[in-house]
């Protein structure tokens, strides 16, 4: 088996996922790819390196996503829908590496950790200034809480990672409309 930087990183991820991080020894992974410890140290510093690329590029995906959704033209209420069903499928794609990031976190080094509460502040924020933007127009009740509504809708996409099942009835694209439909019911201006 080749090995490379992404090649750990994806044996890591199913290894903490069937294991757990605190159990996953780097002999583990090593004997999952094959090689040496020499080898795969010669890609990684240690197994919190790797537990940060996972977290890394778990964010990269989800900034890289919305920044896309951001550059369209669209009207308030399409943004957030769209927001709804970027998350959700971000959820879905990523499952093994989304399940890590939510459970994973305290194994972070402080600056680590850090790193990542930073980038996801700010993912939190280009959020928010959707909402923002949506009661500044009037589009959405002017007294909506926005942070409490960005967590409560990303809270809602992140928790999928817990119960949905994929051979189930309920498809991605169900489950965005709904979720934007309970969103948007309760924020949207009945008044305009």
């Amino acid at each position: 088996m080749g090995i490379s930087k992404q090649k750990i990183i994806e044996i890591s991820v199913k290894l903490f996922n069937e294991k757990s991080y605190s159990a996953t020894s780097v002999q583990d992974i090593v004997n999952a790819l094959g090689v040496t410890k020499a080898a795969l140290y010669y890609y990684i510093y240690s197994k919190e390196d790797i537990l940060f690329e996972i977290f890394d590029q778990t964010m990269a995906t989800a900034e890289k996503r919305l920044s896309n959704l951001m550059k369209e033209d669209m009207s308030v209420e399409e943004r957030i829908r769209k927001i709804v069903y970027n998350h959700i499928t971000a959820v879905f794609d990523e499952a093994p590496k989304i399940s890590i990031f939510f459970t994973e976190k305290a194994h972070l080094t402080p600056d680590n950790l850090k790193a990542i509460n930073a980038r996801r502040r700010k993912y939190e924020e280009k959020i928010a200034e959707v909402f923002k933007d949506g009661v500044e127009k009037g589009v959405l009740k002017k007294d909506i809480d926005i942070l409490s509504t960005v967590y409560a809708l990303l809270g809602m996409c992140n928790w999928l990672y817990h119960w949905y099942n994929p051979k189930g009835r309920l498809k991605p694209d169900d489950l965005a409309k709904r979720y934007a439909d309970i969103m948007l019911l309760g924020i949207l201006n009945d008044k305009i």
